[in-house]
């Protein structure tokens, strides 16, 4: 495994990628075994997943462009 100095730009970028992904599946999966019993909470969570979405979206369209 390399260490994140050793990273090419590419590289980095593909990961903040999976990151933001991960991200949102964890805060979607929050929200799911919330929603029942605190819905107001749950929405908040969904929330950030959407905002994660955007972030993943955002760096998939720079990754597009640069590689």
């Amino acid at each position: 495994m390399k260490s994140f100095s050793d990273l090419t730009e590419q590289e980095i970028l593909a990961l903040a990628i999976s990151s933001e992904d991960d991200d949102a599946r964890a805060y979607a999966g929050f929200a799911h075994s919330l929603m029942e019993t605190y819905p107001a909470t749950a929405k908040v969570y969904m929330e950030m997943a959407e905002e994660e979405h955007q972030h993943r979206r955002a760096l998939t369209e720079l990754y597009q462009s640069k590689f």
